[in-house]
């Protein structure tokens, strides 16, 4: 997985916050889980996010139209390999998908909140190894906030194989 499928995962978050109700929202994630999941850690392809979201029947072409676009890159850089931050972004992704099934529209708002600069926190640390993968902030405000009204144990193993 590369640095750009990153910042695609983040408009995903971020889109899921301004509606967290999309009909599709169960559908992406389970497409998202799956790449991550199944993704070489060899591999410097690209798109792969939108490559499995745009095969969704019916997606808002309009709402999400950055999926049907292939980015072509001339360099690729940021290569995600690291198994710790896969594990993250997996748990992540299937608490988000949780809150979706339960049909909780307030807890897949707050959900989306929390995680939507994540895969931008790790992207940044892509591109600058003294960045840490994960921020203290992000931590101590935006997964607190998470864990203090819905689930005081949301991604605390996986953070701390990270530390």
């Amino acid at each position: 997985m590369v640095i750009y499928d990153l910042h695609d995962l983040c408009k995903v978050f971020s889109d899921m916050r301004c509606e967290p109700d999309y009909k599709h929202n169960e559908e992406m994630m389970y497409r998202i889980i799956k790449v991550l999941k199944n993704r070489d850690p060899r591999s410097c392809e690209y798109n792969n996010i939108r490559a499995a979201l745009s095969s969704i029947p019916s997606l808002d072409t309009e709402r999400h139209n950055y999926v049907f676009v292939k980015n072509i890159y001339t360099y690729c850089y940021g290569i995600l390999k690291d198994e710790r931050i896969f594990a993250l972004l997996i748990e992540a992704c299937e608490g988000l998908l949780d809150a979706i099934k339960e049909k909780n529209i307030e807890k897949v708002y707050d959900l989306a909140d929390c995680l939507h600069n994540l895969p931008t926190h790790i992207s940044e640390k892509l591109i600058d190894r003294k960045k840490p993968w994960v921020p203290e902030y992000f931590r101590k405000i935006e997964v607190k906030i998470y864990r203090k009204k819905w689930d005081k144990n949301f991604l605390k193993e996986a953070l701390k194989k990270i530390d």
